[in-house]
């Protein structure tokens, strides 16, 4: 004999109820996977190439992509050489004369840009970086070296310093006179020149005198300078130059460098 069960149709629309139910909970529970599992696949810093100088500030855009990535809070920004630059919130900071990169990454995905802190020099406020250095040893007759000539420039604006070797590592003061100039012949000199020429100023130290000052005409120019200068030559870090001057016209003139400069030989060795 057999029996045939039949369901009250109340069950039926219950267990209709609950299969609809279970079928749109597993569709969410799809999609909230799927949405969870959206990786980052690209990263964009803009700028890609940062040129700045020490202590010098620059915002940088670091944005991943695709928008909805679900992993983008995973992002991390490190410099390489901290020592050369940092980066905090949003800004790189330059520390020190030289190269280094900045480096985002998210999951598996990495981005890289260069970044090249430079020291400065500043004319009447405005800085600019030393790109370029260039210099001579000069000998009179002898294995030492009689004096150094060093000029730093961007490219289109140059500071030149010349001393004898006896004021290596010495800081003049260009308000007095230089006891240690003893020769006639003895000098140091200071130079500011733009590559045409233009403004081109040069403070002159000679023997027990005051400085003077000359432009490219060789006119004295009444501007009474103040301040100091320095080159010295360190094993360790190679030439470190110094400018702090201040013209009586309100001119100023400022540089700090640190680092090798390839130098020339002139003259004549024993």
């Amino acid at each position: 004999m057999n029996i045939v069960l039949f369901a009250p149709n109340s069950l039926k629309a219950s267990l209709r109820t609950f299969t609809a139910a279970m079928m749109a909970a597993l569709a969410l529970t799809s999609c909230s996977k799927s949405e969870k599992n959206i990786p980052v696949e690209q990263i964009e810093i803009r700028p890609n190439s940062i040129e700045m100088f020490k202590d010098q500030s620059i915002s940088v855009n670091i944005t991943t992509l695709p928008e909805n990535a679900t992993n983008a809070s995973d992002l991390q920004v490190t410099t390489g050489t901290p020592a050369v630059a940092s980066y905090e919130n949003g800004k790189v900071t330059g520390v020190s004369a030289g190269s280094t990169t900045l480096t985002a990454i998210c999951g598996a995905v990495k981005q890289t840009a260069t970044i090249k802190v430079y020291w400065t020099m500043s004319r009447n406020g405005t800085s600019r970086p030393i790109k370029q250095t260039s210099g001579f040893k000069y000998f009179m007759g002898s294995s030492q070296v009689d004096s150094y000539d060093v000029d730093f420039s961007d490219g289109s604006e140059h500071f030149r310093i010349w001393i004898p070797a006896k004021l290596l590592g010495k800081t003049i003061d260009i308000s007095k006179p230089l006891p240690a100039l003893t020769e006639d012949w003895d000098s140091c000199f200071l130079n500011y020149r733009s590559n045409d020429y233009q403004n081109d100023c040069t403070i002159f130290m000679q023997a027990d005198s005051n400085p003077i000052i000359r432009n490219s005409d060789w006119d004295i120019l009444p501007l009474n300078p103040s301040g100091t200068f320095s080159l010295n030559l360190i094993p360790s870090k190679g030439y470190v130059a110094d400018i702090d001057i201040r013209l009586s016209n309100g001119h100023t003139w400022k540089l700090h460098y640190e680092g090798p400069i390839a130098t020339e030989e002139r003259g004549e060795k024993s």
